[in-house]
């Protein structure tokens, strides 16, 4: 699919509706929420799960990586959604602001429409940092469309965030006597902030120094050739970042302010949470928390050793094993 044109882009190996035991590879746009709205469809067995991913940011497209995640194929029927704001969607409509409503009504839109294309009663959702955001809350108004729940890197509340990791960078920083860095970080004041914009400017600086000393890895040129190397690139797909600065800053607004403690902790599905054991961008301590203090049908809680905010990517294979075990194939 390498250099088909993104606004018109659409490759169907089969593109029914889940014709029993055919493969799906299917990228198109699809009318939600009053704009066309981009999804990646792939998977060995139409009949299998069907699992809506759900990307982290705000504003980073997961579907140009999902090709890192084939081993998925046989077990899951995966569908990557460019989120409005983010990706080929973004590239589509370089207008629409996305808001916590809007993003709400899409999945809302998505899901039924995935209901009907492959003839399931339930769908389920997959949703890392960012999206996890817009996950649980759908997740916890809408159980009737959901077979289940599964966060990784799970956002509780950013404020509550920032404010441990940021504790946490100090503590390791004073273990090895950086004294340099920690007078970055006390120079720049209370941390995160009072606002989005000057808590996004200040945590640029954080994590240049968690990834000096190992707490995370984040990598941008690693990311873009990751990209780069996707069957669903086009030299377009560069530019979103450019599109994505003008579309989100309202949506890091009323993300802030954010806790999962503002929704009821009863959930009317399944709740699965696999969680990268050292991830200190997202802390899972927040996540193991506020794990242990819902409730839901049926409910389950996966360390990653040795992995930290993108498990699925850093340990594949015991991360799948973790997926297989709460979907149950």
């Amino acid at each position: 699919m390498k250099g088909l044109n993104p606004v018109s882009e659409k490759r169907t190996t089969n593109n029914s509706h889940a014709a029993t035991g055919k493969f799906v590879d299917v990228a198109e746009y699809v009318d939600i929420n009053g704009i066309k709205q981009f999804l990646y469809h792939t998977g060995d067995f139409a009949e299998n799960q069907v699992i809506l991913h759900l990307h982290g940011g705000p504003g980073n497209a997961f579907s140009n990586k999902a090709y890192l995640l084939k081993s998925w194929d046989s077990h899951f029927t995966m569908v990557y959604w460019d989120q409005r704001g983010a990706g080929k969607t973004a590239l589509k409509n370089p207008t629409s602001v996305p808001t916590f409503a809007n993003l709400l009504r899409d999945i809302d839109e998505i899901i039924l429409y995935l209901k009907k294309k492959y003839n399931k009663d339930k769908i389920g959702i997959f949703a890392h940092s960012w999206g996890t955001i817009i996950g649980s809350i759908y997740a916890n108004q809408h159980p009737e469309h959901l077979a289940f729940y599964i966060g990784v890197g799970q956002v509780v509340a950013p404020i509550e965030n920032e404010v441990v990791t940021y504790h946490e960078t100090i503590r390791r920083l004073k273990e090895i006597d950086d004294q340099e860095a920690i007078n970055i970080l006390e120079k720049m004041g209370a941390y995160p902030g009072e606002r989005a914009e000057e808590f996004l400017s200040k945590m640029g600086v954080v994590r240049q120094l968690q990834k000096k000393i190992g707490m995370i890895s984040i990598n941008p040129q690693k990311n873009v050739e990751a990209i780069k190397q996707s069957p669903l690139f086009h030299p377009d797909d560069l530019h979103t970042k450019k599109v994505c600065a003008h579309l989100l800053p309202s949506l890091f607004e009323e993300m802030f302010p954010y806790s999962l403690y503002h929704y009821p902790l009863t959930y009317q599905i399944p709740v699965y949470y696999i969680l990268g054991e050292d991830d200190w961008q997202v802390p899972s301590v927040l996540g193991v928390d506020y794990f242990n203090k819902i409730s839901a049908p049926d409910k389950e809680l996966i360390l990653i050793k040795e992995a930290k905010h993108t498990p699925m990517l850093e340990k594949p294979h015991e991360f799948l094993k973790a997926m297989r075990k709460v979907v149950g194939c």
